[in-house]
């Protein structure tokens, strides 16, 4: 866009610099080269007129034709300059009525003035341009005032238009901007909660379980086996998942497949049992009407979830229940872990991520201390279309 607009401006500044070259060679053809009379045959002859009053009109045209080239560039600049000239000339031998130059240089520079001018443009535009009229009228002797005023209003007017449409497109092109680095942002962030859900999950089964092997290492080598083949699977699988986050990045769209899925929940309650805990789930409803988007993110809570229970209260029991409804999926994570490294209710980043998640889609989610003890987090994501497809975004998932 800021190309574009650089191309345009270039675009202005050559139109007006060729237009002031073309009033230059007419305006010096017309001193130089002086035909009949400029006004009906009537008005003093050129070529009688001293080479001093020449120049001056020459000087006079080489600044009338500098306002046109600057119209655009130095709007403001431009107006009073075509302004004094006007002024200046009313004053000479040959007022400013000869045709094309003075006029429309003065009309051109008062328009460039009032759409490009900025900040007090209006104000200067129309001094420069009333005030030099009504000082030729006033010298002329003529009262033509109805004619100055309706070609002022024929000028300034789609000057403004064109000065509130520039106005409106930059106004646009600023929220373009505002919503594309808002889209950044949010795109960064979808992208670090991704990072959180798949390193924090991995990470901590893998450090559980070698806290396990290592207990067990010498009175136990076939468990503490176990527990080393369960980190190599996790570790495989962490490496997995960042492979297609990577996919992802780079603009390929990953198979439907090799997506995160309620469906495929067993690796993450797996990892959990291997850790010391136990993991019941209990599914209602059918897994399959559950609309993408909120697939993944259901994944991706429960996920977080048993991450946080694995966590803070190794070895505790852990209950999941998912309820597929006719409009919404709803998710309850409990478990009876006590202890002084449990959870407030809703600190960490954890906890933070699935509350991101869940706003996406216009849910409701709660966590914290159970009464009777341990944690619990319950989730509510409504089936609604447009909130499903915000979570895929970065994950180059449409419904």
């Amino acid at each position: 866009m800021s190309a574009t607009l650089a191309v345009r401006a270039r675009w202005r500044e050559g139109v007006t610099s060729l237009a002031g070259a073309a009033l230059l060679a007419f305006g010096l053809a017309e001193i130089h080269v002086p035909l009949a009379g400029y006004v009906e045959g009537e008005g003093p002859d050129l070529a009688a007129l001293p080479a001093g009053w020449l120049a001056v009109l020459t000087v006079l045209l080489v600044g009338y034709c500098l306002a046109v080239a600057g119209c655009t560039t130095y709007p403001r600049a431009a107006a009073v300059l075509a302004g004094a000239c006007f002024a200046a000339q009313s004053f000479t031998p040959v007022l400013p009525e000869w045709p094309v130059v003075p006029l429309l240089a003065l009309l051109a520079a008062s328009f460039g003035c009032v759409a490009l001018g900025g900040r007090a443009a209006f104000p200067v535009a129309a001094t420069s341009y009333f005030v030099p009229l009504g000082i030729e009228n006033t010298v002329a002797g003529d009262s033509d005032w109805v004619f100055i005023l309706f070609v002022g209003l024929a000028v300034l007017g789609p000057g403004y238009a064109v000065r509130m449409r520039r106005a409106q497109a930059a106004r646009l092109v600023a929220l373009a901007a505002e919503r594309e680095a808002a889209a950044r942002a949010d795109e960064r962030l979808r992208v670090a909660r991704e990072l959180h859900d798949i390193v924090s999950h991995g990470v901590s089964v893998m450090v559980l379980q070698a806290a396990a092997a290592q207990a067990v290492l010498d009175s136990d080598a076939a468990r503490a086996r176990g527990s080393l083949d369960a980190v190599q699977d996790v570790g495989r699988e962490v490496v997995t998942e960042l492979r297609r986050l990577l996919v992802v990045l780079r603009g390929a769209e990953p198979a439907p497949e090799a997506l995160p899925s309620l469906r495929r929940l067993e690796p993450l309650a797996t990892g959990v049992r291997l850790a010391g805990g136990q993991v019941d789930v209990a599914v209602t409803g059918d897994l399959d009407a559950i609309p993408a988007a909120a697939d993944v993110s259901g994944y991706r809570i429960l996920q977080e979830a048993l991450t946080n229970a694995a966590r803070h209260a190794p070895g505790a029991a852990v209950r999941v229940s998912i309820e597929v409804a006719a409009d919404a999926l709803r998710l309850r994570v409990t478990d009876d872990g006590t202890g002084a490294a449990r959870r407030s209710a809703g600190t960490g980043h954890g906890l933070t991520g699935i509350r991101e998640r869940v706003e996406l889609f216009g849910g409701t989610v709660t966590a914290g201390p159970r009464p009777q003890g341990g944690f619990e987090v319950r989730v509510e994501l409504p089936f609604d279309a447009e909130a499903s497809v915000g979570p895929l975004a970065p994950a180059g998932v449409t419904r």
